[in-house]
């Protein structure tokens, strides 16, 4: 009976939370049946039995029983005081996971918006650019080409003229040749 009520003091300290030594979680973790043989209840086969034994005998075995008993419940009480501590812990730890992680993708959609939106509109900006610098190349053109034009059309009046006084020349030059030779 000393045994158990040994081990039901063990179950009741390390239910307040108090730390055991390593001989006493072996003693808490050992089988059901007292160790040493100090401890058991040796009963013989005896037929000189008086009546007081065998009622201290069934006095111990209600005690052995008792304690079982409250042994047992202390055990899952205490399991199951610690589990739905230690679910709750791990559910407001993976709440609170959840929770950053969520936010943290919205900051990341949102900057990815940011983002595309930024370069899209640097892209309009660039594309708006370039449409600029093309018309400016296409009026460019054209001006040249309106000045190359006039430039054929002046080259050509010239090279008319020039003609014409190069013949206007040689003429000259050929009546004054014909007076002088004729002199």
């Amino acid at each position: 009976a000393e045994w158990f009520k040994d081990k039901v003091l063990f179950v009741q300290a390390q239910a307040n939370g108090q730390v055991l030594q390593e001989e006493e979680l072996d003693f808490l973790a050992g089988p059901g049946t007292p160790e040493s043989s100090s401890n058991q209840i040796v009963v013989t086969n005896n037929a000189a039995y008086q009546a007081d034994d065998l009622d201290a005998y069934d006095s111990d075995c209600d005690e052995i029983n008792s304690a079982k008993i409250a042994l047992m419940a202390n055990l899952s009480h205490y399991g199951s005081d610690n589990l739905a501590e230690d679910n709750k812990q791990v559910n407001d730890l993976l709440t609170a996971e959840l929770k950053r992680y969520k936010s943290q993708k919205r900051v990341l959609n949102e900057l990815k918006h940011d983002e595309k939106a930024s370069t899209s509109y640097e892209h309009s900006q660039e594309i708006e650019s370039l449409k600029h610098t093309h018309s400016e190349y296409l009026k460019e053109k054209e001006s040249f080409e309106k000045k190359i034009t006039i430039l054929k059309d002046d080259l050509q009046k010239k090279e008319s003229r020039n003609i014409d006084r190069e013949l206007a020349l040689e003429k000259e030059v050929k009546e004054l040749n014909n007076i002088m030779f004729k002199r």
